[in-house]
């Protein structure tokens, strides 16, 4: 017998009792759908967050004051001749300072809502991350003149005049001592209903001239922080000490009064950390395989059982210890296989299903993400779990002795 008839042969008694079958490979189909459901949600994780990395700019870095660094002086606080000074790199494509005031903006219902003034300059918008529905950003002349003029985003704008296109309209703020009032100059398009912030509150962007207007600290005209976007980034980390160095010469202080952190490197850490996470459970749930890898041998002793007479008629028509062997064996793999399959499919619909709930309950939108190595993976490891589990039972009905085979009731 051929291998293209083993294999023939291998399907027809594989298939022959179907529930038995199906039973069989209930074990491998529960792992391996676990380990590919896990996966793709990993994997999906990782292609969102890299999505929305994206729109911030994978080529930013963040500068800002050591707060927790006890030798800190008021002299070590940024001002925007530092800036001026940290533009000259040739690494730096821009830079935009920001500068920070909590105040309170009046709705249309004449209740205050808390938000954050966020004072910089035109070069924030390059960092990517803000698209405008209507208006524009922040000009050079808006800072230098310190104009009375704001950029809101389409929830503030709905929240105080009914509708966004809000551009020329003017909103009051208030502040620790005086009110104020400015004037609307573009609307920023909020993404999927949420308000644009990095500070979990309503954020309203003015020149950052206005905000040191609006400082009652004795820091007047300085700032924390600013963003800076690199031209090439594989030159991250010389960049950071570069402007740590400028800075820390600067203000004649030590270098430890600056820190810098990098998007890019964020996004690697936090690959990592997922790609952690999910081989440790895909390990665990991975576990079932083992599981399933026995019920396929135990099934398999079972069928060399039933199929004893079988055996000894094969043999004694001339099929060798080797056909009878390699019989056996596709079998196992034919079973291992076919529940790795069904469990790639199932798993899939599953993260798929994980995904959809994901999806309405965040208000995000998540897609599982279904790897071509974890599927050649799943392939090998099937067919490994028939080869290592099928072993024994195609062995011993190898082995079997034709004569007490064909005397076998």
């Amino acid at each position: 017998m051929n291998l293209l008839e083993q294999i023939k042969s291998a399907f027809s008694n594989v298939f022959a009792n179907k529930m038995r079958t199906f039973l069989t490979m209930l074990g491998i189909i529960i792992g391996i759908s676990s380990v590919i459901m896990i996966t793709s949600i990993g994997v999906g994780i990782k292609s969102m967050m890299n999505k929305e990395f994206s729109k911030i700019g994978s080529n930013l870095i963040f500068v800002y004051l050591n707060y927790w660094d006890e030798n800190v002086k008021d002299t070590d606080y940024l001002t925007l001749e530092d800036i001026d000074l940290v533009k000259t790199h040739p690494n730096l494509d821009f830079v935009a300072p920001i500068a920070e005031q909590n105040a309170k903006v009046k709705l249309r219902n004449n209740n205050l809502q808390v938000c954050n003034l966020t004072g910089t300059t035109s070069e924030y918008k390059k960092q990517g991350g803000m698209e405008l529905a209507y208006g524009r950003f922040l000009n050079n002349s808006d800072n230098i003149s310190g104009s009375n003029v704001a950029i809101i985003d389409e929830l503030l704008a709905k929240q105080i005049f009914g509708y966004t296109n809000v551009v020329g309209k003017t909103i009051e703020i208030e502040l620790e001592d005086f009110d104020d009032f400015l004037t609307i100059v573009g609307v920023i398009k909020s993404s999927d209903g949420e308000i644009v912030s990095s500070h979990n509150s309503i954020e309203v962007f003015v020149p950052i001239k206005k905000v040191f207007e609006y400082s009652q600290d004795d820091n007047e005209d300085t700032f924390t922080q600013f963003y800076a976007g690199l031209k090439d980034t594989n030159k991250i980390n010389e960049t950071c000490d570069d402007i740590i160095k400028l800075l820390s010469i600067s203000h004649n202080t030590n270098e430890s009064a600056y820190l810098t952190e990098s998007y890019q490197n964020q996004v690697s850490i936090i690959t990592k950390s997922i790609n952690a996470i999910t081989a440790f459970i895909s390990f665990v749930a991975a576990i079932s395989l083992l599981v399933g890898g026995i019920g396929v041998m135990n099934i398999m002793l079972v069928t060399v059982t039933e199929r004893t007479k079988e055996i000894g008629i094969r043999k004694s028509l001339g099929a060798t210890n080797s056909n009878i062997r390699t019989q056996f064996l596709i079998e196992a793999i034919i079973l291992s296989l076919t529940g790795g399959f069904i469990g790639v499919v199932f798993g899939y619909l599953g993260s798929l299903l994980v995904g959809i709930i994901i999806s309405l309950v965040a208000q995000i939108e998540f897609v599982p993400m279904l790897s071509a190595f974890v599927v050649i993976l799943v392939v090998i490891i099937s067919t490994s779990i028939g080869i290592i589990f099928g072993v024994y039972p195609a062995m011993k009905a190898a082995k079997l002795d034709p004569i007490d085979a064909l005397r076998y009731e």
